[in-house]
């Protein structure tokens, strides 16, 4: 049986508990578990980048939330402390969705290089010429040496879009074959057919080192996702126990799990305590490290123990496993337990079985058509509502834009508060309706034409004949909790069809 603290100081233990639990889950990006072999991949390929002055490139394929920055996260925090990385190299971070082009990329490589006064007004006539003088100008001594540079390209795929030239990584593949100067390049991608998005002067520059990470897999072996999952919800839910100098306290209880003993203090390296998140993410978070001293270690355990009961209870197994059919995400998973963790509260200080299946089945099996409509604008709704309407009016018979768009002007014209939109915005929503495939064309069997021919290739596009393919029940549940929801358009809904 839990034992509680007393009723004045639950509240703290539950603030201090639920403050730290929240770090450990959203904010501690260096901590990586297994992948032992893939992350020494990672990590001798840049420490002899740094320490060397070699040059290589390499690829990380692994489908989303399989921990891929996670583990470049911690190898650099390893780096750190091993070398001094702030004179030694330079770490350059470059996103395929926001560098969409080569000036943009150029600009965020000179800051992040700090040669924003090198650069000053100078025009280059290419892209290699700029790159050229910004590695030019980190090269010092008499011998004319550069600094170390870590290229790391999240989203790797986006600056192989074939709607654009692939010069940067041309560039950036180019300095690594030719050894100008000690360069790794690391690409971070969730697609495995990326080497086919290449040009073929790219590919022959690149070292085809290619680095899989695979979910649910530890120490080289494949395990159960249910498995992995359990020791993620054991390790981001469980405390590290702290002892007090000043006050012991025994253990109370039989059975309970012992938590990894720490001593004396929050100071500890994280390998003295697998529950302990480090003490580099107190420090970005701006955290004292001593802010947790006041953990009572007796309402620690207990809820250790607590949490271990949760991951043996068959409850929690099938919610887990359910989670698993669906994605096998662990950020998605982080999600989740950060919904339970802000819902605990001095009335509530423990986390129930019933809950965590309860947050699983909001997340993982939602009414998708409902959260697409949720997802629409106040117009594109509209326009569904008046499409509504007027199939009910004419006994489920299939409208057109014009139709569609009659009904809504009679609405707008009706209540002075709707702004009025011109009629090719409307055709636009209209569009994008088609396309989200919430209407669906009409086919017509019936046709002069062959059999499989539909009204849409024949007449122009605000006489195609279109249907609601989304339920009723569905509209009707988007509207009762569509957030910011005009009062107008929900009466109009709810009440006589205009």
């Amino acid at each position: 049986m839990c034992v509680l603290p007393s009723e004045s100081t639950l509240p703290v233990q539950i603030k201090l508990i639920r403050k730290y639990l929240k770090l450990k889950i959203m904010e501690d990006n260096f901590t990586f578990k297994n992948h032992k072999q893939e992350r020494d991949h990672v990590y001798d390929l840049m420490k002899r980048t740094i320490v060397h002055g070699e040059s290589h490139s390499a690829l990380m394929l692994g489908p989303r939330g399989s921990g891929k920055t996670t583990l470049i996260n911690s190898v650099l925090h390893q780096l750190s402390m091993e070398v001094d990385l702030t004179s030694d190299a330079i770490v350059v971070k470059l996103n395929g969705l926001l560098h969409h082009d080569d000036k943009v990329a150029l600009k965020s490589i000179t800051a992040q290089m700090q040669l924003e006064n090198a650069v000053g007004d100078r025009v280059f006539g290419t892209f290699a010429e700029n790159l050229s003088f910004l590695l030019s100008c980190l090269q010092t001594g008499a011998d004319r040496k550069c600094k170390s540079m870590l290229f790391l390209l999240e989203e790797f795929d986006m600056f192989c879009h074939s709607g654009r030239t692939q010069n940067l990584l041309y560039n950036l593949f180019d300095i690594t074959h030719s050894k100008q100067s000690p360069m790794c390049v690391l690409g971070i991608t969730n697609r495995l057919d990326v080497m086919e998005l290449l040009e073929k002067r790219v590919k022959s520059r690149f070292s085809h080192r290619h680095i899989f990470l695979f979910p649910n897999e530890e120490s080289g072996e494949m395990i159960s996702p249910i498995d992995n999952f359990k020791q993620v919800l054991l390790w981001l839910l469980s405390m590290p126990v702290l002892k007090a100098v000043d006050s012991p306290r025994k253990k109370k209880g039989k059975g309970r799990k012992k938590s990894i003993q720490t001593s004396e203090s929050m100071d500890v390296d994280t390998t003295e305590n697998a529950y302990m998140i480090s003490d580099k993410v107190l420090s970005k978070c701006k955290v004292a490290g001593n802010e947790f001293s006041g953990l009572d270690s007796s309402f620690v355990e207990d809820w250790n123990a607590h949490i271990y009961s949760l991951v043996q209870d068959d409850v929690v197994t099938d919610a887990v496993e359910k989670f698993c059919y669906y994605t096998v995400n662990e950020q998605i998973f982080r999600n989740v337990l950060f919904q339970l963790i802000c819902q605990v509260s001095p009335s509530k200080p423990y986390i129930e079985a019933s809950e965590m299946s309860a947050a699983i089945d909001k997340c993982v099996a939602p009414e998708h058509r409902v959260r697409q409509l949720q997802s629409l604008s106040i117009l594109e709704l509209s326009l569904v509502i008046a499409m509504k309407h007027g199939m009910e009016v004419f006994d489920g018979q299939p409208m057109n834009f014009e139709m569609v768009l009659h009904r809504y002007t009679k609405f707008a014209n009706a209540n002075s508060s709707t702004q009025s939109v011109p009629r090719p915005v409307v055709l636009k929503a209209f569009e994008h309706l088609q396309s989200l495939e919430i209407i669906l064309p009409v086919r017509n069997t019936d046709s002069i034409y062959n059999s499989g021919d539909t009204t849409t290739s024949r007449v122009q596009k605000e006489y195609k004949l279109f249907t609601l393919a989304v339920p009723i029940e569905d509209i009707n549940e988007a509207v009762k909790t569509f957030k910011a929801l005009p009062t107008e358009i929900s009466h109009w809904y709810n009440n006589s069809i205009i």
